[in-house]
């Protein structure tokens, strides 16, 4: 019998012969459902590619070396304005700007003279003037760790993942921020204990979801009884597990409340313990509760496969839930893209009983989404990816929101969905001939066609040094 190793190429051309051709201009090293059109990568942010925005037509992107914006006015071919080389920081998963200032803030690493200078090599929160793309400038740092950052009342406050509240104002004219007070600190004297925060949401001014434990919907404005640097807590979610990142959309008018997880390294998704959960809002809407109920309806990540069918047998990061965002015509149901590190992007219907359906997908060899962005026009939509840099999609299907009847009728001219069913599409002719040509070839070579099955046994520490694994390779004969 041929030995594995020299029968490994054959078997890794057979591989990809049957990888499915996409009906869109789809690279080769990609499969996607019919709902989704590959338009193109953007590759110059390849390296820890991490995190972005979109701000009218500009959108802003942050990576573990640089800052890049980009002309996004035709969404579906950004162009490169300007940006910022050799920004040593991570990770800063959400870009908090307004379109002129905008941070970054870093805990993992940070080698900015600044922070350097001030013992803050672990990270810190440094602010750049942004309105002129071909030359941003860094006009302030504050040397305290934080993850995640976010704007608040148009940049004139940030909040740090710590609990830091910053006072940026009149910082693009020369003011240095401040440090104003924490706001984990002033949530838990009003009696919520916030663990284990990963991230807060500027909702619509003044107002901000926390992805904590639990997690807490506050505000800074004068109205609701707060201050920028006294927060008001105003309602409250229960979260069993880690909360990765929270949205409640149409600003907090919607009657969904929305929350991903996550946990990484698992390498096979059923080692994976994180999950997207739907919670409603319609107690606190109604001013009949303090508390969002829920979850109404979890899903974990979309699982393990075999490649083609949008599921890889196994990744580094693994596949777990990570950054989401709704279509903007989301109302009380309707469309979510979400990222899941090798698994890709994942197209949800939140559904009207806050129900959730896998309905399309998009995933590239190698690749490892991180967050999905809406361009917010054309049904564009920018994968976010640490090792590809920018995958830029056209969604093709359904929206999925509910009408007044509170059902949801179909659209026309739109694709049909996977409906939570992703089977390896069938191979072209092509693709089949090149297959049995293959199987020929391993046929003669003494291999038959099929699975092949690694089993691994330890010899006994008795028969070699050491114990050594031996592996034997068995491929069944398709009859």
């Amino acid at each position: 019998m041929t030995s594995p190793r020299a029968a490994l190429p054959l078997l890794l051309s057979l591989l990809c012969a049957a990888l499915p051709a996409s009906a869109s201009a789809a690279p080769p090293d990609a499969v996607m459902s019919g709902n989704v059109e590959y338009l193109g990568s953007i590759q110059q942010d390849v390296g820890l590619t991490t995190g972005a925005k979109v701000v009218g037509d500009r959108m802003f992107v942050t990576s573990g070396k640089n800052i890049s914006i980009y002309d996004i006015s035709n969404p579906a071919s950004p162009k490169a304005l300007g940006g910022m080389q050799a920004n040593v920081a991570w990770e800063n998963e959400e870009v908090p700007t307004n379109g002129k200032v905008l941070a970054v803030a870093s805990d993992f690493y940070s080698v900015v003279p600044e922070c350097v200078a001030a013992m803050a090599p672990d990270g810190c929160v440094q602010f750049f003037d942004v309105r002129d793309p071909s030359n941003i400038k860094q006009v302030g740092t504050i040397p305290i760790a934080n993850h995640t950052a976010e704007c608040v009342l148009d940049c004139r406050y940030f909040y740090g993942r710590a609990g830091t509240i910053i006072d940026a104002r009149g910082i693009l004219d020369g003011t240095a921020p401040k440090v104003v007070g924490n706001w984990i600190t002033e949530l838990k004297a009003q009696g919520v204990d916030s663990k284990s925060c990963h991230h807060i949401r500027e909702i619509r001014p003044g107002v901000l979801l926390t992805a904590c434990q639990p997690f807490a919907a506050i505000s800074v404005n004068a109205a609701d009884g707060g201050s920028p640097a006294h927060p008001k807590v105003l309602y409250t979610g229960k979260a069993a597990k880690f909360v990765h990142s929270a949205r409640w959309p149409r600003s907090g008018a919607d009657r969904f409340v929305l929350t991903g997880g996550e946990q990484n390294f698992t390498g096979r998704c059923e080692r994976n313990n994180s999950e997207f959960s739907v919670y409603s809002a319609g107690g606190v809407l109604s001013g009949k509760s303090k508390s969002f109920q829920g979850p109404l309806a979890q899903v974990p990540p979309a699982g393990n496969g075999v490649y083609a069918d949008g599921k890889p047998v196994a990744g580094a990061l693994g596949c777990s839930v990570h950054w989401f965002q709704e279509h903007a015509s989301f109302r009380n149901g309707g469309l979510v893209a979400i990222s899941e590190y090798e698994d890709g992007v994942r197209f949800l219907q939140i559904q009207p009983t806050g129900r959730i359906k896998e309905q399309g997908y998009f995933l590239s060899l190698g690749s490892s989404s991180s967050s999905p962005k809406w361009a917010g026009k054309d049904d564009v939509l920018y994968s976010i990816d640490y090792v590809r840099g920018i995958d830029i999609l056209r969604w093709k299907g359904r929206h999925y929101v509910p009408g007044p009847d509170g059902k949801v009728h179909r659209e026309t001219g739109r694709v049909e969905g996977t409906n939570g069913v992703t089977p390896p599409p069938a191979p072209s002719p092509e693709q089949a001939a090149r297959r049995a040509s293959v199987a020929e070839q391993l046929r003669a070579s003494g291999w038959s066609p099929g699975l092949c099955y690694l089993a691994a046994r330890r010899t006994p520490p008795a028969a070699t040094t050491g114990g050594a694994t031996e592996l034997t390779g068995r491929l069944p004969s398709l009859r």
